[in-house]
């Protein structure tokens, strides 16, 4: 399978920390481009609004919000590109504990056949 690489962006929000922050009810707006070397059959382009909790204890995520962005075939040398917006969920807001932590991010996933699928992400915080 050809190799992919990917520039995904967040945009809004507040900037200035290590994080992109956004407040609950915020729009997240953003734009991902897609970087192929080689044709890619792609049944499925997934963005995706996760979170998951990190550290001790029985590990726990949620998609909060999916977005099917392409479906066919992505053509090597070929870049292209896709905006996207989420409205951002009232809960749970971003922690880091000493035990547990609270991680949101936006996840961008190609679903191809018979091979690991290519993705990558953009972590971000949420907090009022």
């Amino acid at each position: 399978m050809a190799k992919v690489d990917f520039d995904l962006t967040l945009q809004g929000g507040k900037t200035g920390y290590t994080f992109q922050q956004y407040a609950p009810g915020d729009v997240l707006k953003g734009s991902l481009t897609v970087y192929p070397d080689g044709d890619v059959n792609c049944k499925h382009l997934y963005l995706r609004l996760q979170w998951h909790t990190a550290g001790r204890g029985t590990p726990y995520s949620q998609n909060v919000a999916e977005q099917d962005l392409f479906q066919g075939t992505l053509s090597g040398g070929m870049p292209r590109s896709f905006d996207f917006e989420f409205v951002v969920p009232y809960q749970p807001w971003s922690y880091e504990g000493h035990y547990v932590s609270t991680v949101w991010k936006v996840q961008a996933q190609i679903d191809v056949a018979w091979a690991t699928d290519p993705k990558t992400e953009v972590g971000f915080v949420l907090r009022p």
